[in-house]
């Protein structure tokens, strides 16, 4: 039975241009003939693409690091899983700081292996030789090679369609490793497919914070708010907003969007955004507020009563009736009308009409005599 072939081309995937400028130096070293360095996980997907289908030579070794421009080594790995039934190539993960977690999830790749930095050219060639067996077992490698139809090789390799919501998800976790400069790149990236998606802003808002750059930040704030308030999501606008008060004086945005939508009759998302205005401006008082902005409405009152009926309906009843109380005032109250008395006779028609006779033929009686 024959060994496994020694790799001759690899692709090193990394967004640290020093490491993978190291990482091919050692590949040359133990006898590597070519490298490609790539700095994305797109990059991976079309350098792979264009191996299957012949255009460049195919790859028999991957070699990646912790870190990619477009995200990091456990969506790299997830990306890579995806496509395991389409190509299986050995793969060498090389990381300076490996976690656990990211140890555990490059083995389920289930052909690969791991290295830590620094290393050496023997602990290199070790771990090539172990992912290069893990990935063929003792037959000579062929399923990297370009095989059937190149239109679908192709096809199969295309990774998934990013979306703003998959692209904030990879945003997010660049976020909690700190990894800034990526975070907004991708986040950058959701704006561009959906410029109208909030959470992309306060992401690169976040991000702009870990960089120490407050204009910035604040300025990515701002824009989630008003991209949140014009999608009538007035909690996720006082959410964004919140961090930007105590730091700036100045106009509540909700208080001045539930004044324009009080004024346009939509009282729904008008009591929305004065409850979720209240927030960001907590020492304000919401009834004289609300009173003050009622009046520049064409029927005050109604206007009044519409509001406090909607906050009411929102689930703060006990708000609502505050507000209604020193907005419109306690309902008036009707006089009870003195009931007259009943008369007893009423109740007996011909009884009462012999008694009036009576009555009648007694003063005539009295008149005549």
């Amino acid at each position: 039975m024959s060994t496994p072939k020694k790799p001759e081309h690899a692709l090193i995937i990394n967004g640290n241009s020093a490491e993978a400028a190291l990482d091919r130096k050692m590949l040359f070293r133990i006898g590597i003939r070519s490298a490609l360095i790539v700095d994305s996980v797109s990059g991976t997907f079309k350098s792979l693409s264009k191996a299957q289908t012949g255009e460049i030579d195919s790859f028999d070794l991957i070699i990646f690091g912790a870190q990619m421009k477009d995200g990091d080594a456990q969506y790299l790995i997830d990306k890579l899983r995806s496509i395991r039934a389409q190509i299986s190539i050995p793969v060498l993960a090389v990381s300076t700081s490996p976690t656990k977690d990211f140890v555990m999830r490059t083995l389920t790749l289930g052909y690969s292996s791991f290295l830590a930095r620094p290393y050496t050219m023997d602990g290199l060639v070790q771990q090539v030789i172990h992912a290069v067996r893990n990935t063929y077992g003792a037959a000579i490698p062929a399923a990297s090679k370009p095989q059937g139809n190149p239109n679908e090789a192709k096809a199969l390799l295309e990774p998934e369609e990013d979306t703003a919501e998959t692209l904030c998800e990879r945003g997010t976790k660049l976020l909690k490793n700190h990894h800034w400069d990526s975070a907004i790149e991708t986040f950058s990236q959701a704006i561009e497919i959906n410029p109208k998606h909030g959470p992309a802003y306060v992401g690169r808002a976040k991000a702009w914070k870990g960089k120490r750059d407050k204009d910035q930040y604040h300025q990515e704030l701002n824009a989630a708010g008003d991209i949140f308030m014009a999608q009538h999501e007035y909690e996720a606008a006082a959410t964004a907003l919140k961090p930007l008060y105590g730091a700036h004086d100045k106009e509540n945005p909700l208080y001045d969007a539930g004044k324009t939508l009080l004024q346009e009759g939509d009282f729904s998302n008008a009591a929305s955004a004065y409850l979720h205005g209240e927030k960001l401006s907590p020492g304000v008082n919401l009834h004289q507020k609300i009173s003050r902005d009622c009046m520049f409405t064409r029927a005050p009152q109604k206007a009044a009563k519409g509001i406090c009926k909607k906050i009411y309906e929102q689930g703060h009843e006990e708000k609502a009736k505050l507000l209604y109380k020193r907005i419109v005032g306690e309902p008036a109250r009707r006089p009870v009308p003195k009931q007259k008395k009943v008369n007893w006779l009423d109740s007996y028609p011909a009884l009462s009409e012999i008694v009036s006779v009576a009555k009648y033929s007694y003063r005539a009686y009295q008149a005549a005599h």
